[in-house]
């Protein structure tokens, strides 16, 4: 297996982490799926979820929120339950 190392923001990391947790994914399977179309995982509907849950204004409201504020540090969450939790959901 092959190895891809890419700089980024931590920012910029924070944002696509969300996104992918959003979508119940890693954020290597959110990556993939995003840029060679491979198959999400199984928890994942067949719809985008992030783009499901941008068609709810609270929801949208949340997310853009998520993303586009900055943290003092580092989150991780273990599941979209925790990011639901976070954002008070």
């Amino acid at each position: 297996m092959n190895r891809l190392t890419i700089e980024i923001e931590p920012e910029q990391h924070r944002q696509i982490k969300t996104l992918a947790t959003f979508a119940g994914m890693t954020i290597k399977e959110f990556i993939l799926a995003k840029t060679l179309n491979t198959p999400k995982n199984k928890q994942a509907d067949a719809d985008d979820t992030t783009a499901r849950l941008l068609r709810t204004p609270a929801n949208a409201k949340r997310l853009r929120k998520a993303i586009s504020s900055p943290t003092p540090k580092h989150l991780v969450f273990a599941s979209i339950e925790d990011v639901k939790h976070a954002l008070g959901i």
